[in-house]
C-alpha cells in the first residue's frame, strides 16, 4: 500500500473538495479511519510516508503546528507525523473538525474532556482515558478537547490525517477556555524569527531523523536502505554512526577523517559561557532570556569560551588540553543541541 492508495480511498468516500466549505458525513470519516488503520500496519505505506517526510525535513521549513509532509491538492486533507518523546504531550487542546490519528510505533494514551461541561463550568472536566498501542487508530468528528501523551520511556510515532477546516474557530462559545494549550493542528509558516528558533528547528530535525532511522533499521521492505542513505545526508554525527552500523560500515568505515567544520546554525545567535559549581556552562540567548544548553567539566573551559565567540571552527582547533575524542564529544553535543551545524564537505 502507498500514500496514493490512501488518497484514492478518501476520494472514493466522497470527502468534500478543498474549495467546499463543508464537512464530510460521519460514515465517510469512519470509512477513512478503517483505511488509515489498514495503512499504518503496512511498512510499505509507512516507508512511502517517510520518504515524503524526509523531503520536508530537508526543506527546513519554519512554522507552527503539525507540519504536513503531504497535502492532497484536491481535498486539502493533510498528513503529518507526530514525534513523541518519553512523557511528551501538547497538553489539552481543541479540534474543531474531523481528524484521524494512528499510532505507528510504540504507544500513546489519550485523555478526553467533556467539552460542553468544560465550557459551561469554565474549567477542564476530564471524561475518558484511552490507551493507544501501536496500530490503534482513533478519530474525531464533532469538536473535541483532548490531551494525547506518551506514557512510556521510549519515543512514539503517530500519523495525523486532518481536515483542512480543523482549527477554524467555532461560534458556539464566545471566550476561549482557560487551560487549553496553544496547539495548532494547522501549519502556519513564519518568516521573521529569532535566531534561537532556528536552533530549535535544527534540534528537532536531528531528533526526528534519529527516530526515523531507528524505524527504518527494523524494516525488511525494499527501499528502506535507500531512505537510510537519504537520512545520512541530514543526520547528526551520532545518527550517522548508527546508520553506518546498520549498513555494516559501508559508509564511513574506510573513509579518511577530513577536517570537521561546525558553523553556528544562525549567524545572529548569541552565546555566552560561565562557571557553575566547578563546571562550565554554555548559554544561548532566546526571546525569553538566556537558556542553559550544556554543562560540562571546567577542564573544557577554554573550548567552551572558544565556542561562545566563534561562529565557525574546525573541531580539532578546539583549545585546551583535550584529546581528539574529547574534542569530538564536545562537537557532537553542540551539533545535537542545534546550536551548530556540520558544514557539508
Amino acid at each position: 500500500m502507498k500514500l496514493d492508495d490512501l488518497c484514492e480511498a478518501f476520494e472514493a468516500l466522497q470527502f468534500p473538495g478543498v474549495e467546499e466549505q463543508a464537512h464530510p458525513e460521519r460514515a465517510s470519516v469512519l470509512g477513512a479511519r478503517s483505511a488509515v488503520a489498514a495503512a499504518i500496519v503496512d511498512d510499505e505505506f509507512l516507508l512511502d510516508c517517510m520518504s515524503w517526510e524526509l523531503l520536508r525535513l530537508e526543506d527546513d521549513r519554519l512554522g507552527k503546528g503539525l507540519i504536513p509532509f503531504f497535502t492532497n491538492p484536491d481535498l486539502g486533507i493533510r498528513c503529518a507525523f507526530g514525534y513523541w518523546p518519553p512523557g511528551g504531550t501538547p497538553g489539552p487542546h481543541e479540534h474543531t473538525a474531523w481528524t484521524i490519528t494512528g499510532v505507528c510505533r510504540n504507544q500513546l494514551e489519550v485523555l478526553t474532556y467533556d467539552r460542553a461541561e468544560s465550557y459551561r463550568r469554565r474549567e477542564l472536566i476530564p471524561k475518558n482515558n484511552f490507551p493507544a498501542p501501536a496500530g490503534k487508530v482513533g478519530f474525531i468528528y464533532e469538536p473535541c478537547i483532548h490531551a494525547p501523551r506518551n506514557p512510556s520511556g521510549d519515543w512514539s510515532l503517530s500519523l495525523h490525517v486532518t481536515s483542512p477546516r480543523d482549527g477554524e474557530p467555532l461560534a458556539d462559545h464566545d471566550e476561549p477556555l482557560p487551560g487549553l494549550a496553544a496547539f495548532k493542528s494547522r501549519f502556519s509558516p513564519i518568516e521573521e524569527v529569532h535566531a534561537y528558533t532556528r536552533v530549535l528547528v535544527a534540534r528537532h530535525r536531528h531528533q526526528y531523523v534519529h527516530q526515523l532511522v531507528r524505524i527504518l533499521g527494523s524494516m525488511a521492505v525494499p527501499g528502506a536502505e535507500r531512505l537510510l542513505m537519504q537520512c545520512f545526508g541530514i543526520a547528526s554525527s551520532a545518527t550517522r554512526r548508527l546508520i553506518d552500523q546498520m549498513m555494516r560500515g559501508a559508509l564511513i568505515k574506510d573513509a579518511p577523517a577530513p577536517p570537521w567544520l561546525l558553523t553556528r546554525t544562525d549567524k545572529a545567535l548569541v552565546l555566552s559561557h560561565r562557571c557553575k559549581d566547578g563546571m562550565v556552562a554554555l548559554d544561548a540567548e532566546t526571546e525569553n532570556g538566556l537558556v542553559e544548553e550544556l554543562v560540562i567539566s571546567n577542564e573544557a573551559m577554554e573550548a567552551i569560551a572558544f565556542v561562545a565567540r566563534e561562529s565557525i571552527f574546525e573541531v580539532r582547533a578546539l583549545p585546551g588540553n583535550l584529546s581528539r575524542e574529547e574534542q569530538t564529544a564536545i562537537a557532537e553535543m553542540l551539533e545535537e543541541t542545534g546550536l551548530f551545524t556540520r558544514v557539508p564537505r
